[in-house]
């Protein structure tokens, strides 16, 4: 354990908690829901099916490795939460895995960071930024993570979002020229191949970090061959009337969680659990780019593109 841990670090937690009042608990916890992948499984799908059909695509394989990396980080530096130093230390959210880098602060950037690029808005980027700081700062409070924590949490986020910033446009457009089998071919390569370089399936020392890394892996294999077949046999776009976003948003919603509940219980005590647990999210991420997108259409709540539009 190191002294930032054990010393100054824990007493910046200890007094982040000597001021915290209810209302500044549940302000916190409100942070924490927002920083969460149940609240990703919602606005991704949001932005994707009722926004911006081209950028919801690139946001969900983005978030998706997003995710595999910090679990890939915090399996490989092993380092405990403020909780686990000291009984002085109260939390009021359950939380099992390592502690840095902080997972809701680096979601919290990676989620956002790309919005902000995006709109193209300083008001955009100044939001952002204050919401990552005080997404930070809830993390503290709820005494889940120490102040290096949530700052390595934003320095990941941060140089994750430079790297999409770089290399989205060039890798778009050479995937966008390869065939189907290909585009199919490269998502299921770069699915296998986080999975095998990921040391918390390797050394098998944490189930939590374990899971991070398989719910990122399949999400991204799903909405990727999703992604791939969509782009040419359905063409799905966001346009149409307010009231036909919002019943797409909600018949959506509706499919994702009644497939997602509906399979944990189906695969509950099913062996290997991890690849269970891929097959999971793999059909949850293929149904949020292709299946639910086929419904709207075969509904009328959507229409195709044009074939000229890319």
């Amino acid at each position: 354990m190191g002294q930032l841990e054990s010393g100054w670090g824990l007493q910046v937690i200890l007094w982040f908690q000597s001021w915290r009042t209810p209302l500044v608990e549940s302000i916190a916890l409100l942070f924490h829901y927002t920083g969460s992948v149940e609240f990703a499984l919602v606005f991704i799908p949001l932005i994707y099916w009722c926004v911006d059909e081209r950028f919801g695509r690139r946001l969900m394989l983005f978030f998706s490795l997003n995710g595999w990396v910090n679990g890939w980080l915090k399996e490989w530096w092993h380092r405990p939460r403020p909780f686990q130093v000291s009984d002085q230390v109260r939390h009021v959210v359950p939380e099992a895995s390592y502690g840095i880098p902080s997972g809701h602060t680096q979601n919290a950037t990676a989620l956002w960071g790309p919005v902000a690029l995006n709109v193209r808005r300083h008001w955009a980027t100044i939001a952002v930024t204050v919401y990552v700081i005080l997404m930070g700062i809830s993390r503290m409070v709820l005494g889940v993570h120490f102040p290096q924590d949530v700052i390595a949490g934003a320095a990941v986020g941060l140089l994750l979002v430079g790297l999409y910033a770089w290399l989205e446009a060039p890798i778009s457009a050479w995937i966008n020229k390869q065939g189907l089998w290909t585009q199919i071919g490269v998502v299921i390569g770069v699915t296998a191949a986080v999975l095998a370089i990921h040391p918390g399936l390797i050394r098998a020392t944490s189930i939590d970090e374990a899971n991070i890394a398989v719910t990122s892996a399949g999400a991204f294999l799903g909405g990727g061959i999703g992604i791939a077949l969509e782009t040419r046999h359905m063409r799905f776009s966001t346009d149409g009337t307010e009231w036909k976003r919002l019943a797409r948003f909600l018949l959506g919603v509706t499919l994702l969680m009644g497939l997602r509940y509906g399979l944990k219980a189906l695969f509950d005590g099913l062996e290997p659990a991890m690849l269970f647990r891929l097959i999971r999210y793999a059909l949850l991420g293929f149904l949020t780019v292709f299946g639910a997108p086929w419904i709207f259409v075969k509904s009328g709540l959507a229409e195709r593109r044009t074939a000229g539009d890319a």
